[in-house]
């Protein structure tokens, strides 16, 4: 049994690119400072570590959506 993969939607394809694009040039000038110390970690380390749990986030809804959606194909 074979199943035909399926394009994200409009809302996920927009958050991820938010998501890349606040770890790379526009979202590094936001968060280039070390002050304030969040958690004990510079804020611009912390910055990274939420944005990577926020794309960790995102790719267990999209696997949740998916594998819901298969089942629902049966």
């Amino acid at each position: 049994m074979t199943t035909k993969p399926t394009l994200p939607s409009r809302g996920m394809l927009c958050y991820f690119v938010l998501c890349t694009l606040a770890m790379v040039w526009p979202g590094a000038l936001i968060a280039n400072r070390i002050e304030p110390l969040v958690m004990g970690l510079p804020f611009f380390l912390f910055w990274y570590i939420a944005w990577v749990f926020a794309m960790f986030v995102g790719l267990v809804i999209c696997y949740r959506r998916d594998t819901a959606e298969e089942v629902d194909d049966e």
